[in-house]
């Protein structure tokens, strides 16, 4: 049975900045390796973000990132992209989200159940930290998907990391609530 949860505990964590550094740093390459000699995937953002897993029993499936802007300081999409901030707008930045390939994964209909059990997640931190827009990086493969579930381009693509080319999105959760719910049905 699947199961979200926020990661809490330092092994929890720590197993999943190895899964992102085996994804992004070792397969895809659209990280660089250089800036994680341990090999664990974490940033300084990742010290105050929502780090969210899904489960089949103690296995990991699909996981995501999810950054609460705080204060002044600027979100890595608003860094790379030089978005400026609008006022009454408060910003949340979904990074890393990844369906992983196992055995419960195998369909669509199961990746679809994984990335809905991810949003529905989010929705209640969006509601707890009054988020009124998420904010996400797109490669074009997945800018699609993002466009389905209500997202906007809202800036062209650029070099991220120097490493692969991504375009800012943007979703106000207010109009495109219920998408943010059930977003199975739009994979």
């Amino acid at each position: 049975m699947l199961k979200v949860k926020i990661l809490e505990t330092e092994e929890e964590k720590k197993e999943l900045y190895a899964t992102r550094y085996k994804i992004f740093v070792e397969q895809e390459k659209s990280v660089p390796a250089e800036n994680y000699k341990d090999g664990l995937l974490k940033d300084h953002s990742d010290d105050h973000a929502y780090q969210i897993g899904c489960y089949e029993g103690n296995l990991l499936v699909g996981f995501m990132t999810l950054i609460v802007k705080k204060d002044d300081e600027l979100l890595e999409v608003e860094q790379t992209h030089n978005l400026i901030p609008q006022e009454n707008e408060k910003y949340a930045e979904v990074m890393r989200l990844v369906v992983l390939e196992t055995s419960f994964t195998k369909t669509i209909s199961m990746k679809g159940k994984v990335m809905n059990l991810l949003f529905e997640t989010v929705k209640d931190i969006i509601i707890s930290e009054n988020i009124t827009h998420l904010l996400l990086q797109s490669r074009e493969k997945s800018k699609k998907m993002y466009e389905k579930i209500g997202f906007k381009q809202i800036g062209d693509f650029r070099l991220y990391r120097e490493k692969s080319y991504q375009c800012p999105m943007k979703l106000n959760v207010m109009k495109v609530s219920e998408k943010v719910v059930n977003i199975s049905e739009f994979i």
